[in-house]
């Protein structure tokens, strides 16, 4: 005796569940790693994860040069009194300098030096991995 199937013409919404909470889990551990709001084509490189359970002080410059603290504008001359009142004189915080790629190396130097002429010693360059 032959039995005959009947087509199912319900839609199974189970697969199309299991995407979306995937994705969910997805941008809910990768949203908190989006710290900062400037744009920056950083050069590829390899580092450690950062570990510390503090808001890291970022010091991004532009590809046309321009420096800015965190998400404010800022000039060089005034950038080591910013970061003193920033981290409340407390010269043992990682500042970590963000450029981009196509930024002459001599613009991030000075930099660099700047923040360490202010007391800083941890100055970490981010790079993209």
């Amino acid at each position: 005796m032959k039995t005959k199937r009947r087509i199912i013409s319900e839609i199974n919404i189970t697969p199309f569940v299991d995407v979306l909470l995937v994705l969910l889990i997805i941008f809910m551990v990768a949203a908190p790693m989006m710290t900062s709001a400037i744009n920056v084509d950083l050069p590829k490189g390899s580092t450690n994860p950062n570990n510390e359970k503090t808001q890291p002080i970022s010091v991004s410059i532009k590809s046309d040069g321009t420096i800015f603290l965190q998400e404010e504008s800022a000039k060089l001359t005034s950038l080591p009194n910013k970061l003193l009142e920033l981290t409340g004189n407390n010269l043992n915080n990682k500042i970590f300098v963000r450029a981009d790629k196509s930024l002459d190396y001599g613009r991030v130097m000075e930099v660099v030096r700047t923040i360490n002429l202010a007391g800083f010693n941890q100055i970490v360059l981010v790079t993209q991995l």
